[in-house]
């Protein structure tokens, strides 16, 4: 059997773990095999014994060298043999090739014989024995019914599996029909995983060497190949033939789109890859949040066993959640990958989606994982008995919970949640995350750090005149968001601009001044005090409040006015009676049907 073990830069690439468990599992007598999820990309082996190509190609070498007679299928090409050119002529089967029905009984005949040794691989599996989607069997056409009923018997017929004769299937939707996948099918499942750094480095190497594209001055190829992590071979592979063809050497833009663009199809469109531009340098107040995220960004990069896999930020809306959710990616030096909607309506949808998902998650590591309105996307509140979804909810929940807490992603895969909606949240949701951070409105002190930065970002000038202290005094601004004071600033270069008939103008203290005076929250006060209140009860430690640090109270965060009587002032400390009892009050305000 092939084996490779290449020494490249002092770092030995071995034979990939998927092409490992494909030779144990035939040793311990498996005959029937489906390769799923990276399944277009290119093999490359570092020893040249098979020259780089597709993994149905590859394959095909692979077996042919050991001695099989390897046979290929898919409703698009009928039946072929991937042999030698030299060997073709001998290996026409009297059969008609395009008929599915007539070669699936004729390749069932071959697999049962001894000799010769034949390998059957069936590309776009998927097309020939889709899966139901949600319904049943019966609804597949006869066709595809016979299909499904043979490929099902070939991995548990007792004639074939007493020779050496193997079956492969290509699946390239991840859709094969769950009666050739589930357990005890006599099919082995193996996931092709994304190429690691190692590979990624050995293949860059190797088209640079062989004159292929070029990367720019200030991009070595360790660098390239470490941000192009979650990229296929054949991504690579493009980007420096596109390099080629255009003249330019590859920059951290033209990988930083194509990333996007290709973990967007691999995880069609359920994942969202985002390269954070922004460190905490641009992060204004949030100094608990901030401080807290140095110290696990110290424990990440010193291999800690203590590192939390997971991290909850709740809070009233437009408060700073997202936004520092990507500093946090950017001084990790991770991909943040926000999860989408996994949620269909047909029966085994879900739960596919969702092994796509933590497939892509897994084989991205080191990654953050952002899941956002996590109250919304996960469900929110649990009823008392099972789901109206025959128990999917449940199953998804289980399983999500099972990848969270899996030790071997401790440090590597780190997921953040954020909610406006902590109320929504079950205890047994709340309880998967080890840390949980308030996040409650700016204070006055950080308003007026805020809009400096917040006019920045816009591209708006703020005139010398503007004292952003003054203006975090303003009555209109008691329990602002920072959204609220986006807008303000928008609505400030509005007047600017009319005044002075330019855009762009500078914002001067009276614009200012006017925009906040005739500013009007679109959000009702008592429901935001309410939202508030309820992240400060599931903070989980109590130097996570924003006026505590794990030396004790932060004597520079002002109070905010409707936590007075419930904080002491001078310790920092929550009374917790009093937080309840203040709850109960908003609660019967801002849902007068809780009960």
């Amino acid at each position: 059997m092939l084996r490779w073990v290449t020494r490249h830069n002092d770092a030995v690439i071995n034979m990939p773990e998927w092409l490992q468990q494909f030779d144990r599992y035939r040793q311990a007598g498996a005959r029937g095999f489906i390769m799923t999820f990276n399944t277009g990309d290119f093999i490359f082996d570092p020893s040249r014994t098979i020259p780089t190509c597709r993994l149905v190609y590859f394959l095909a070498q692979k077996l042919n060298r050991e001695g099989y007679t390897v046979w290929g299928f898919s409703l698009g090409r009928g039946l072929f043999p991937f042999s030698p050119s030299n060997d073709r002529q001998r290996l026409t089967p009297d059969v008609d090739t395009t008929n599915p029905e007539s070669v699936l009984r004729w390749l069932t005949r071959q697999l049962r014989l001894s000799e010769p040794k034949i390998a059957v691989i069936v590309d776009y599996a998927d097309f020939l024995v889709p899966n139901a989607q949600g319904l049943t069997s019966a609804v597949l056409q006869p066709q595809q019914m016979f299909a499904l009923e043979t490929l099902h018997n070939w991995a548990s017929d007792d004639a074939i599996r007493q020779t050496d004769n193997l079956v492969v299937l290509i699946s390239h939707e991840n859709q094969v029909h769950d009666l050739l996948i589930r357990s005890g099918s006599g099919y082995k499942v193996l996931q092709i995983p994304l190429p690691d750094f190692q590979q990624r480095l050995a293949f860059t190497q190797f088209l640079l060497n062989e004159g292929f594209g070029q990367l720019e001055k200030d991009l070595s190829p360790e660098e390239f190949a470490r941000i192009t992590g979650g990229l296929r071979l054949v991504d690579i592979d493009e980007l420096m033939t596109l390099s080629d063809s255009l003249g330019q050497p590859v920059n951290r833009e033209m990988v930083r789109e194509r990333k996007a663009e290709t973990i967007r199809q691999l995880g069609r469109d359920l994942v969202t890859v985002i390269e954070p531009t922004h460190g905490f340098e641009k992060v204004a107040g949030l100094q608990h949040a901030v401080d807290y995220f140095r110290g696990l960004i110290w424990q990440v990069r010193e291999g800690a066993e203590n590192v939390p896999q997971a991290i909850l930020l709740a809070g009233v809306p437009g408060c700073g959640k997202s936004y520092i959710v990507l500093a946090l990616g950017k001084e990790l030096g991770f991909p943040v990958l926000r999860l989408g909607n996994i949620r269909e309506r047909w029966v085994g949808a879900s739960e596919r989606n969702l092994e796509l998902v933590l497939w892509l998650v897994e084989t991205l590591a080191p990654c953050l994982i952002w899941v956002d309105e996590i109250d919304q996307a996960f469900g929110g509140q649990r009823t008392t008995g099972p789901s109206a979804d025959a128990g999917t909810s449940e199953r998804m929940m289980a399983r999500i919970w099972e990848f969270m807490g899996s030790m071997k992603h401790r440090g590597k895969i780190l997921w953040v949640a954020t909610t406006n909606r902590p109320d929504l949240l079950d205890a047994a949701t709340v309880d998967r995350f080890q840390v949980v951070i308030p996040f409650l409105h700016p204070t006055r002190r950080e308003i007026a750090q805020l809009l400096p930065l917040l006019a920045e970002q816009v591209g708006r000038v703020l005139a010398e005149d503007v004292d952003p202290t003054q203006i975090a005094t303003l009555p209109s601004l008691r329990l602002p968001t920072v959204r609220a004071l986006q807008e303000i600033i928008g609505v400030a270069g509005f007047f600017a601009d009319a005044e002075a008939g330019q855009s762009g103008s500078p914002i001067f203290q009276r614009h200012l001044l006017r925009a906040t005076q005739e500013f009007k929250p679109n959000y009702n006060p008592l429901v935001h005090e309410f939202i508030a209140l309820t992240a400060i009860r599931m903070t989980s430690f109590g130097f996570l409040l924003p006026w505590r640090t794990w030396q004790g109270r932060r004597h520079d965060y002002e109070i905010p006015e409707y936590l007075k009587g419930i904080v002491d002032e001078s310790t920092g400390e929550v009374d917790l009676m009093a937080l309840h009892r203040r709850l109960s009050e908003l609660r019967r305000i801002v849902d007068p049907f809780s009960g």
